[in-house]
């Protein structure tokens, strides 16, 4: 210690004053406190409304896609695709449903273009994603997509 037969004491009380305190704290915490109860009306109004306010929007399911790839061996390549954009706004629903084979038309014309390996891969997909995005807001003339997820990515 510090040679001080003073200071030793002092600096030899607080820290047990502060273990004492901290084992107090834990005890309390975790033996004596007990954490209110939900009440399940109060829950439920909550709940009711947050699902009002809406505040993502929601995905817009395209067709199941079977997309003949490029291959340079004699054996055929093709991506079973599914996917679902996602618009900025509610409204914009229409519109997509109104564009719908361009949309697949855009896809179709993608996926021909990137090689069945690039497909495959995570970067590859991301690209292919990007390039989606980007070709069917450019089409529809204005930003309609925000996002565009894929529950099906096959490359055979």
């Amino acid at each position: 210690m510090t040679g001080n037969r003073m200071l030793d004491n002092i600096l030899l009380g607080a820290m047990v004053l502060a273990s004492g305190l901290a084992f107090g704290i834990l005890f309390y915490s975790l033996n004596v406190y007990e954490k209110p109860l939900p009440v399940d009306s109060v829950e439920r109004a909550a709940l009711l409304d947050d699902s009002k306010k809406r505040i993502f929007s929601e995905a817009y399911k395209l067709d199941k896609l079977i997309v003949n790839l490029k291959s340079r061996t004699s054996r055929l390549r093709f991506l079973d695709l599914e996917t679902y954009l996602v618009p900025f706004k509610n409204r914009q629903h229409d519109t997509l449903e109104e564009n719908k084979a361009v949309i697949n038309d855009i896809i179709i014309d993608e996926a021909a273009r990137m090689k069945p390996e690039e497909l495959n891969t995570v970067s590859g997909k991301l690209i292919f994603e990007n390039r989606l995005r980007k070709r069917i807001n450019e089409a529809l003339k204005g930003s309609l997509v925000k996002d565009i997820f894929f529950s099906r990515f096959v490359v055979q």
